[in-house]
């Protein structure tokens, strides 16, 4: 027996730290949804447990993980991050100014997510720290669908990728590629490296 469904929903309020939108918008977009977590689960192929820990902010997901919950909940990477849904315009644009985008941050990275009040893009740019200095810091490369823009901003980033021997970048330098090829960046340097990282969105169902 759960007690999910038998509890009245409590207010959602959106929370203050720019982290915390992704935990407010998964509960909200699910419950908009009419989905239990294990229904999401089972649409996603992430447990019922960390679905909830990511809810209560208490898990901070890797990219891979948030896109799959995109294409659970039949919504763009970006609709997860963005605060208020919004319809989309014709003609629109959107500002972000620096250091001022949505922060998601997880042991290897930390994302600052660009025009989250934007929702159906066709892509999702991020400007990204890589946190990560050796490859044993994931314990698998990791994949998703879509394609994927790599352009170093500051810093020395490595580049690995299955079927490929590790890029090494510096700033100006750019790599395109297929994002379910495995794939991780770290800073090839002490120093955090950053990067202009712009990643295109699954195929909605």
């Amino acid at each position: 027996m759960t007690i999910e469904n038998s509890e009245p929903a409590p207010a959602l309020n959106p929370p203050e730290p720019s982290n915390s939108v992704l935990a407010y918008k998964l509960r909200l977009l699910r419950r908009n949804a009419d989905l239990t977590l294990q229904q999401l689960s089972q649409r996603c192929g992430i447990s019922a447990s960390a679905l909830s820990k990511i809810e209560n902010g208490q898990l901070s997901p890797t990219y891979e993980k948030i896109a799959a919950l995109a294409l659970g909940l039949n919504v763009d990477v970006g609709e997860l991050f963005s605060p208020i849904s919004k319809t989309t315009p014709v003609g629109r644009r959107s500002v972000t100014r620096r250091n001022q985008g949505v922060v998601h941050r997880t042991d290897q990275y930390s994302y600052e997510m660009l025009h989250t009040d934007l929702a159906d893009k066709r892509f999702i740019p991020m400007v990204t720290t890589v946190r990560a200095h050796d490859r044993a810091e994931f314990t698998k490369l990791l994949s998703h669908d879509g394609e994927e823009l790599l352009f170093v901003l500051s810093g020395e980033v490595i580049l690995h990728t299955e079927g490929y021997a590790p890029l090494r970048m510096g700033p100006g330098d750019s790599c395109y590629f297929d994002s379910r090829m495995g794939h991780a960046c770290v800073s090839g340097t002490e120093e955090d490296a950053t990067v202009l990282w712009v990643s295109s969105h699954a195929e909605l169902r």
